[in-house]
């Protein structure tokens, strides 16, 4: 019975983490293709020449080094609440792992199997600090040293203390190193895959929702056994099935599964949690899952208590975020503006720049399907899924005014800012624009490969002059940039960044300019 109970946790963890990849992948097809249809097309409100009332904070420009300070501080109490989360999650995972029968789990080997058990600390430290792959393999490495070194302490220590021979410390270290890859190389080949990038804008939702359509399934086929065993219930069950039976649940589960995403993006729209903050919980998820499917080798359908690792973080970070919390203090919003249609380096340059900037303040663009996969939330899932997208469409002055109005210019409670982004048709476009330069302290301006042709970008850069915002732009160039159109246009007092390459170095050069601008 246990070894069927591990089998089928196991299984249905499987299936749901690896049905999140395709799910997902489709859904960011669809959405992407329903936002370039929009955009595409004119908004049937007509352009008004009204002035814009909303209201809005004046520029107001800080000084870097306090910038700075805020970013460091933002990030320090992030990591503290975090690490300390993970921290005690390990040890509920270390107690249930104690309970194993035939067991001895002495001082060594507990630190070992919690140590083991901390190992999505510094996965989750990597995405919730937005910190870039060179780094992050060095904190991958740092933990992984750190683990050794106290294990081979562990080990040779009392025994140089009290001059004993015979020191195993080679053996200890084999065995911890051969229970991390146990524990923690299936969970995290399936966070490698479930969280990419392209598709975790909308992979915690999707995961969520499956993870409780599939656990729906097991509660039906666990109940539709029981149920036969009934005298008699038995002719009557076997006549309908069990495919029948679980087309029967499957409504239930579904109303279930929307009512659980209505939840989150509930708690999103309130500023419970960010959006990254969500790609971390789903991390965790994963990993009590993948707990719990192991556990029931030895325990059977209890097993479940697993998960109880995940409430304990959850639940600690949660009052870390509000006994700890993030500073009042406005930041400074950020504009990106870009030459469309180049998806991969807007991608690259966004999870560089943006991502980062929002320890500092808030990020406003033009939405476009290049950026798509990297600024949907939950709100923006929903209501795609919803069919109302549309309605989310700036199709004339009132539309823009409203959602002005709702420009988010306060932190989250992991201390970072929000990413707002005007859905446009190609007749709104120009308003939005001219209202969000006047409600930007900085923006950037990637122009790598500008010529004339890129029309749009070229009545961009005339508002900027018009504005008298070049002195607050960074404009990011390459070979193929036509700087003499550039400079004929805004004239030669532009801020100009050249990237030559697409190397993470160049794109670090650029965040650091960007910081001093």
């Amino acid at each position: 019975m246990r070894s069927t109970a591990n089998a089928v946790l196991l299984l249905y963890v499987l299936d749901a983490v690896l049905l999140t990849v395709p799910v997902s992948l489709v859904l960011i097809w669809l959405y992407r293709r329903s936002v370039e249809r929009a955009m595409h097309a004119a908004s049937g409100a007509g352009e008004s020449a009204a002035p814009l009332q909303a209201a809005w904070r004046p520029r107001e420009h800080l000084n870097p080094v306090e910038l700075g300070y805020r970013e460091r501080s933002s990030r320090v109490r992030l990591a503290l609440i975090y690490s300390v989360a993970g921290c005690l999650a390990a040890v509920v995972w270390t107690w249930l792992y104690s309970r194993t029968p035939g067991l001895d789990l002495t001082g060594l080997r507990a630190f070992s199997v919690w140590y083991v058990f901390c190992w999505p600390v510094p996965a989750t430290l990597v995405t919730l600090l937005a910190i870039p792959w060179r780094t992050a393999l060095r904190v991958v490495a740092a933990y992984l040293a750190t683990g050794m070194v106290a294990v081979s302490v562990w080990s040779i220590a009392p025994h140089l203390i009290s001059g004993q021979s015979g020191v195993r410390w080679a053996g200890n270290l084999v065995s911890f190193l051969g229970l991390l890859a146990i524990e923690a190389g299936p969970p995290a080949a399936i966070i490698l895959i479930a969280s990419s990038r392209r598709i975790r804008g909308v992979s915690p939702l999707a995961l969520a929702a499956l993870l409780v359509f599939t656990f729906s399934s097991i509660a039906a086929r666990e109940s539709f056994v029981t149920l036969v065993g009934v005298g008699g219930l038995h002719k009557p069950l076997l006549s309908i099935g069990l495919n029948w039976w679980f087309m029967a649940a499957a409504l239930p589960a579904g109303y279930l599964c929307w009512c659980l995403l209505a939840v989150l993006n509930a708690g999103y729209r309130k500023k419970s949690f960010s959006d990254i903050q969500l790609v971390a919980d789903a991390f965790w998820l994963i990993v009590a899952f993948v707990f719990s499917a192991q556990y029931a080798s030895d325990f059977g359908w209890k097993g479940i208590a697993g998960l109880s690792g995940f409430v304990v973080y959850r639940g600690a970070a949660q009052l870390g975020l509000a006994i700890w919390r993030p500073p009042h203090a406005a930041g400074t919003r950020l504009l990106v503006l870009r030459v469309f249609g180049f998806r991969s380096r807007a991608e690259k340059l966004f999870d560089c720049i943006a991502q980062r900037w929002r320890f500092r303040g808030g990020v406003a663009m033009i939405a476009g399907t290049d950026l798509a996969a990297r600024t949907i939330d939950p709100d923006d899932t929903l209501a795609f899924l919803a069919g109302d997208l549309r309605s989310r469409f700036v199709r004339g002055c009132h539309d823009l005014e409203e959602q002005l109005k709702l420009m988010d210019e306060s932190r989250d409670p992991d201390g970072r800012f929000r990413i707002t982004e005007f859905f446009c048709h190609e007749n709104t476009w120009t308003d939005t624009l001219s209202a969000l330069l006047e409600r930007s302290d900085l923006i950037l301006m990637d122009l790598r490969g500008f010529s004339e042709k890129n029309s749009g970008c070229t009545f961009e850069l005339r508002k900027l002059a018009a504005q008298q915002r070049i002195a607050d732009t960074l404009f990011i160039v390459d070979a193929r940039s036509d700087i003499r159109l550039l400079e004929s246009t805004i004239g030669p007092q532009a801020r100009l960044e050249m990237i030559e390459s697409e190397a993470a170095a160049a794109r670090e050069r650029v965040y650091r300019s960007l910081r001093q601008v």
